[in-house]
Order: C-alpha cells, then sequence, then structure tokens
C-alpha cells in the first residue's frame, strides 16, 4: 500500500502543475480560487452567447492537457448531454484517449515481469513496437510457443500513481467548483464522479479485467454467434493481460462485411441480441459498446473486446429493469414512476402530477413520430431531463445501459438507416412476459411471498409489546401525513388482494388433501377432487404472483 505522505506529496505535485496550467490557458480566477479560497470571488467568467465555445475550447485543452484521468473523465461527461451544455459536450466529444506510446524494452521487461529467463519457450515472436496506445496501457502483438496468436496488454510505468493522485485532486476541484460555479451545482458532479473513480480503479487492474473475461466466457459459452477472448491467466499479472486475438474488423466497417458477404442486418441483429442477453438474462454487461469494442470476423461471428469496464447487475436490479423495459416500451405512466421510485438512489420529487405530465408528453412525441425517424438519444436525453428536475439519482448502470442503447442504435442506423430499434427489442419483451408466467416463476414468487407472510407475522408479537411498551411510558406519538397515510392506506388496499388470494388458495390445497383421503375414482392414486382443488389453488397462487408482480 502507498505511503500516505507520500501519495499527498504526488497530489501536491500534480496541483502544482494543473495551477501552472489553469494559468496558460487563461483561468486566472480559478487558479486564485485553488491557491487562495478566501480572497477569490464568484466566476465572471461569460459561458453565454460569443465566448461560450471560446470558454469550452479551453476546458477542453487544460482536460488535454492534464492527462489522462483528467481525459477519461472529460469522455465521461462527454457522454451526458442531459446535463451539460451542447457547446462543451461537443469539445469534450474531441477528447482522445490516444497517447504516444511509452519506450519500452518489451522482452526484457515480460522476462522481469514473469520471472523467466528464456521467452523463447514461451513465445515463439513478440512485436517490438506495439500497435496500440492508450492511457493506461499499450498493447503488443505476439504469437505462443504452439503458434496461437495473442495480445499483451502492458500498464504504463507509474500509472496507478499518477491516477490516484489525480482522483485525489479532482475530488477537491470538485468540491471547490460546486461552490464556484452554478452549472456545477446543478449537475450531480460528485455522484458521476463517484462512479467514474471506481470505474478506473478496475481498469488499473488487470487481474479485475483477467476475472471480466473469464466470466464473460462462461456466461456464453454454448452462444455459437460470439467468438470469445480466451485469457491466459498463467502469463497474466496485474500489469500484464494475455488474451487471445481476435481477428477481424469495426462493426460499422460496412466495406469488410460487403467484401466478406455477410449480412448487415443479421450482424445488427446479432449485436442487439447479444447485448440485451448480456444485461437481462446475464446481469453482466459491456459498459462501453463503441463501435471500436464490438468486431465481427470474416466467418460472421461477433466479438466484443476491452472487458476492462463490466456492469452487473444484482438479480432485484434485474427485475427492476425489466420492469421499467415493460412499461416504458408499454407506455404505461404510472407503473414506470412506481418502478422509478423503487429503482432510484435518490428522489425528490416536487410535483407527482407534473412528472407524469412530462412523462407522457415524451410518449405523445414518441408516438407522433415514425419508429424510422425516431431519435432514440433525444428521447433518452429528454428523460434524463425529467428524471433531473425531479432531483432523481438512478444507478450507475441505468445510465451506462442507456448509453449502451444509444451507442448500438448509432451503430445500426450506421449499416440500416432503417433500423427500428422498439422492433428489434420487443422479442425480449414475449420474453420475459412468457418466464413470469411460468409455473416455476409464479411458484417462486409465491414461496417469496408467503415468507414475507411468515416473516412479518414472526415480527408482530414484538412489534406489538414494543408499542404497547411505549403507551405505558408516555412515548407514543403521533404524526398524520395525509399524503403518507393515503399511499399507506392504498399499499394496504393492495396487500388485503394478495392475501385473499393466499388465503383461497391455501384453503383449496388443504381442501385437497383432507380429501385425498376419502374412496374415490383416482388418477395416480389421489382422487379427482384433490387434483381439481389442487388445480384451482395453484391458479389463485397464480393470480396472487400476477397481482404482486403488477404493484410491484
Amino acid at each position: 500500500m502507498e505511503n500516505p505522505i507520500a501519495r499527498q506529496k504526488n497530489k501536491l505535485m500534480r496541483a502544482a502543475k494543473l495551477i501552472s496550467i489553469l494559468g496558460k490557458h487563461g483561468f486566472e480566477d480559478l487558479r486564485s480560487k485553488i491557491t487562495n479560497k478566501e480572497s477569490a470571488t464568484a466566476s465572471s467568467e461569460d459561458t453565454t452567447g460569443d465566448q461560450a465555445p471560446l470558454f469550452y475550447e479551453r476546458i477542453r485543452k487544460v482536460i488535454e492537457e492534464l492527462g489522462p484521468t483528467y481525459v477519461k473523465f472529460g469522455q465521461t461527461l462527454s457522454t451526458r448531454e442531459d446535463l451539460l451544455p451542447p457547446g462543451l459536450i461537443l469539445e469534450l466529444k474531441k477528447l482522445q484517449d490516444n497517447v504516444s506510446p511509452e519506450d519500452i524494452d518489451i522482452r526484457s521487461w515480460l522476462e522481469n515481469e514473469l520471472q523467466v529467463d528464456d521467452l523463447s519457450e514461451i513465445f515463439e515472436q513478440i512485436d517490438e513496437q506495439p500497435f496500440a496506445s492508450a492511457s493506461i496501457a499499450q498493447v503488443y502483438k505476439a504469437s505462443l510457443s504452439n503458434g496461437a496468436p495473442v495480445i499483451l496488454k502492458v500498464k504504463r510505468t507509474g500509472i496507478r500513481k499518477i491516477v490516484t493522485s489525480d482522483l485525489l485532486l479532482l475530488k477537491d476541484i470538485i468540491s471547490l467548483l460546486i461552490d464556484y460555479y452554478p452549472l456545477v451545482r446543478e449537475i450531480n458532479l460528485p455522484d458521476i464522479f463517484e462512479a467514474f473513480e471506481k470505474n478506473i480503479m478496475e481498469e488499473l487492474s488487470f487481474q479485475h479485467e483477467l476475472k471480466n473475461i473469464q466470466q464473460f466466457a462462461r456466461n456464453f459459452r454454448d452462444e455459437p454467434r460470439i467468438q470469445c477472448m480466451q485469457a491466459y491467466p498463467e502469463l497474466s499479472t496485474d500489469s500484464l493481460l494475455c488474451i487471445s486475438r481476435i481477428e477481424g474488423f469495426r462493426i460499422t466497417d460496412s466495406a469488410s462485411i460487403k467484401l466478406h458477404q455477410l449480412d448487415p442486418e443479421y450482424i445488427i441483429d446479432t449485436g442487439l441480441d447479444l447485448y440485451l442477453t448480456q444485461v437481462l438474462e446475464h446481469g453482466f454487461f459491456h459498459a462501453d459498446p463503441h463501435p471500436g469494442n464490438i468486431l465481427v470476423t470474416p466467418s460472421g461471428h461477433l466479438a466484443f473486446i476491452d472487458l476492462g469496464a463490466m456492469a452487473r447487475l444484482l438479480p432485484k436490479d434485474k427485475e427492476h429493469l425489466e420492469n421499467f423495459i415493460l412499461y416504458f416500451i408499454n407506455k404505461d405512466v404510472d407503473n414506470l414512476i412506481r418502478t422509478i421510485k423503487r429503482m432510484s438512489l435518490r428522489i425528490h420529487i416536487k410535483n407527482e402530477k407534473i412528472l407524469e405530465r412530462d412523462i407522457q408528453a415524451m410518449f405523445d412525441m414518441i408516438a407522433a413520430q415514425s419508429l424510422q425517424e425516431l431519435d432514440v438519444k433525444a428521447v433518452f436525453s429528454k428523460f434524463s431531463k425529467i428524471l433531473n428536475q425531479n432531483d432523481i439519482l438512478m444507478p450507475d448502470h441505468i445510465y451506462l445501459l442507456v448509453r449502451g442503447i444509444v451507442l448500438l442504435e448509432g451503430i445500426g442506423r450506421s449499416l440500416l438507416p432503417d433500423l427500428n430499434i422498439i422492433d428489434k427489442v420487443k422479442p425480449y419483451i414475449t420474453k420475459i412476459m412468457a418466464r413470469r408466467l411460468s409455473p416455476p416463476y409464479i411458484i417462486e414468487n409465491v414461496l417469496h411471498l408467503l415468507q414475507q407472510l411468515q416473516g412479518t407475522l414472526s415480527a408482530a408479537p414484538k412489534s406489538l409489546i414494543d408499542l404497547l411498551h411505549k403507551v405505558e411510558q408516555g412515548e407514543l406519538k403521533f404524526r398524520i401525513d395525509s399524503e403518507a397515510l393515503g399511499a399507506l392506506q392504498q399499499q394496504q388496499r393492495k396487500d388485503s388482494s394478495i392475501n385473499r388470494y393466499l388465503y383461497i388458495a391455501g384453503i383449496l390445497f388443504l381442501g385437497g388433501c383432507l380429501l385425498s383421503g376419502v374412496p374415490q375414482s383416482t388418477l395416480l392414486g389421489i382422487p379427482w377432487i384433490s387434483w381439481i382443488l389442487f388445480a384451482f389453488s395453484l391458479l389463485f397462487f397464480a393470480l396472487a404472483g400476477i397481482r404482486k408482480m403488477r404493484i410491484g
């Protein structure tokens, strides 16, 4: 673990560089604020009118000169059209994570990293120069002693120390900007930074990426349409990643698709299907599916590469996400808002009626356009603005998913201008509904309901004793909130309807058990009347499960 004193020293050195760069690009007011918080006044920087483009350009130049951590954070912000001015988004999209390669004697480096004396026992060939270079790592082509083609991802020297000190400084800068620029206070920048910090620290660990590659391959082991990377754990460390090399071209390379006589529509359908499978079935999906991270092989297989950043969903997250998609596609405003409340990390709705009208207006806007003309990016941007207006903070995986769908829709339209992405998603809606109406799913939900009921009943005596104790001590206080009371009454009515279904189902099931000993015609040794009662009890259990799903 890095010495805290050394870490603060590195942070101060990076701060000195930041102050110098800010002054160089004309941010004298912000520089003085950093060096002397007490003497600086509010910013007079004009970010409107004719001066705005120049101001945004200066921001981009500062970020580029500050280095890899700032560039990556700028790229993260460039995806949030719902939060930042269009001019600033345009400049941030120009940021490129493409830096000059570090001069490394790759053979000596590998011998030291793998602790071997003779690389020829492991590798048949190693390129001396990297074929790709980014802020965190650079990549070399090689082949193993058995002839298998691989790539070697090599971490840049000292990059962890640079990123760690940059993150410490960035956190301080964000705290400062919140007080200094009104725009920053409105865009939940600390929450965006927290997610970014988690992601970039994961990218710094090649062992983390190695495990992602292995899990991704396991998830798709029976899928013939995809070619997954193979990891070599014995040739990988925290600073070195050895994986199989996939020969292919970008999914947007229409010339290569035509050259290899592949069907563009099949490619797009397969890409969307594989991505939705990652999200809705595996709960483990690519966090950045841009065209450079999805390859097509000459045989027509798809390959997802660069798995350093993956998003994970808990089972409850997947259920909420399924509900979200179902209600969004079906334009069910009430249930969509209810699902958003369950998914959100923070929520402060000023006026629920206005929220309902805003979402309905968005659905009306969608209905007014043909599906071929529908701008998915604009729809999600409008929806995100509605959330921001109500101070609704969604989990990070929701923003990653939305970005993924927007990227894939853009990829699809580049190959198929008339792409109807809604129609491509609808088969998954059918699949979700079929699974939810299947007996195993219904039984699982009924059992869960019974467990909840048992937990409530077992806790009731203690809760009643605590209540009586407060009455005796004169500590019982009442606070009436009409809105909360109305919601509670509504929930009680819904719970009562579920309990009635469960009660009837239980009576029918017990009746079937009791009549099983009565002499009469049987099927498989069980009287017909018992089979009928069992069937009706299963029906009421199913109705209870469906009722719970509808109000969940």
